[in-house]
């Protein structure tokens, strides 16, 4: 699927401007940014939900702006699931093959063959009898996806399709979707504001941001390299500083490390290090900058340290192993050295 040039419109706000993307044959690509940042408005301008005025769509190199949404073949999953209440679990799922029309519809047996494939493939079977009101929001959910594969589309898009979820089902969802998207190898498009759904689950993340595409990348690309600013604060977990480049470099907590793209620029910059690239030493090394801890919080397989700098007015977070810090003192009003392992620095200039 190629994307050209897309833009959509609300009056004077833009959600949409100069969109461009190229989807791979069977890959699961995520649209991940902030509300507002037109992730939706694109997934249903795909879907010939929305009506753009500018750019172009292609499916397979097919002008797919000129179809209708019947035409273009899209199985899509709302958020709320959208299933008829009063249809059986069976009776959604067929729902697509039955209003065909009637040269393209199935035969009664062969969409009856077709849904209860489906539904052995997304772990339903022997549910087809049951209502959505008597099922969970995981099973609904599930019910929802069989529906849209069940027309057999060229591309599957997916609006939110765990946020309505608890916890610890989105993160069993998240895992059967991977495997099931393996199985099938459909195109797959879904829509998310959660970093960890996006990086867990997709072949490549979309940053989107203020109706524009901010960074493409696979999740190691997204999380190792952001492209911008925007980028490396949007993934969240990182503390910024306010530093001063010299000749393509600045010092942050004690170490220098070199300017994104500009081998030579000497000025104002940012710097953003994460809360695992911030690492304590006793104040009896005197290696980096000192600081206090003000609380320590263990959760899992990690402590979380919060610290104060001087001449800084925000607190910032480092997160050290467990097993490193179980036998230390990590006392709160305690004094330490910190220093960073790596950063971002981007210019301000």
């Amino acid at each position: 699927m190629e994307i050209e040039e897309l833009g959509k419109s609300y009056g004077s706000f833009a959600a949409l401007e100069n969109v461009s993307l190229t989807v791979k044959p069977g890959e699961l690509l995520a649209l991940l940014g902030p509300s507002g940042s037109g992730k939706t408005t694109l997934l249903r301008a795909i879907a010939g939900l929305t009506a753009t005025e500018e750019g172009t769509i292609r499916f397979d190199g097919e002008d797919a702006t000129v179809l209708s949404l019947r035409d273009r073949r899209v199985g899509f999953v709302f958020q709320q699931y959208a299933l008829f209440r009063h249809m059986t679990v069976f009776d959604n799922v067929a729902f697509g093959l039955r209003v065909r029309l009637r040269e393209e519809r199935p035969r009664a047996g062969e969409i009856a063959r077709r849904v209860r494939r489906l539904l052995d493939l997304v772990q339903l079977g022997g549910l087809e009898k049951r209502f959505p009101s008597q099922i969970s929001g995981g099973q609904r959910q599930r019910v929802a996806l069989a529906r849209a594969l069940a027309i057999e589309p060229r591309v599957l898009l997916l609006d939110e399709p765990f946020g309505a979820l608890d916890a610890k089902v989105r993160k069993e969802l998240r895992s059967w979707l991977r495997e099931l998207h393996t199985e099938t190898g459909l195109t797959t498009v879904f829509v998310t504001h959660d970093q960890e759904e996006a990086l867990e689950l997709a072949d490549r993340v979309v940053i989107m941001r203020a109706g524009r595409v901010e960074q493409v990348g696979t999740p190691s690309e997204i999380y190792d390299e952001p492209a911008t600013p925007f980028v490396c604060e949007f993934l969240g977990g990182v503390a910024r500083f306010e530093v001063t480049a010299k000749d393509g470099e600045a010092d942050v907590l004690g170490s220098a490390f070199p300017l994104e793209g500009d081998g030579d620029y000497s000025g104002p910059a940012l710097a953003y290090v994460r809360a695992h690239e911030i690492e304590i030493v006793s104040r009896e090394r005197a290696e980096g900058v000192p600081a206090v801890i003000r609380a320590v919080r263990p959760f899992g397989p990690t402590v979380t340290v919060e610290l104060s700098v001087e001449g800084r007015a925000a607190r910032i977070e480092a997160e050290v192993p467990r097993e490193l810090y179980s036998g230390s003192e990590l006392g709160i009003g305690q004094g330490v050295f910190i220093r960073a392992t790596s950063a971002r620095i981007y210019a301000t200039n």
